[in-house]
């Protein structure tokens, strides 16, 4: 198991602040290095998808395929508080099913922050 990982996120862009203020205050954006916190990278990305019977109304016409620009947030994260990362995540997205990636990294075991330049 890795310390940490990177927290992916995709979402609407009207709620893109909200999420990623839920995502820092719950842990994620820092290797607590004492020097930042509340990093984050968000960028434009094109969501595909097909509705199916019993999803909300709001995601369209049931049967048909969609496409929506959305916002990726993504920030690091130590696994240890990846689940209230997620629990903040699903408190603010207004979506049914949040689309959340949990990528292991090696940055743990390169600690390239404490290098002091």
């Amino acid at each position: 198991m890795t310390e940490y990982v990177m927290v992916v996120v995709y979402g609407p862009e009207t709620h893109s602040d909200a999420i990623l203020q839920a995502m820092c205050d719950a842990g994620a954006g820092t290797v607590d290095d004492g020097r930042y916190d509340r990093v984050a990278y968000v960028s434009r990305a094109t969501c595909h998808y097909r509705v199916l019977p019993g999803a909300s109304a709001e995601a369209g016409e049931a049967g048909r395929e969609h496409r929506t620009v959305e916002s990726r947030l993504e920030a690091i994260c130590r696994h240890d508080r990846v689940a209230k990362v997620i629990e903040a995540i699903c408190a603010v997205h207004p979506y049914q099913t949040p689309a959340i990636a949990i990528y292991p990294t090696l940055s743990a075991e390169f600690r390239y922050w404490q290098d002091a330049r």
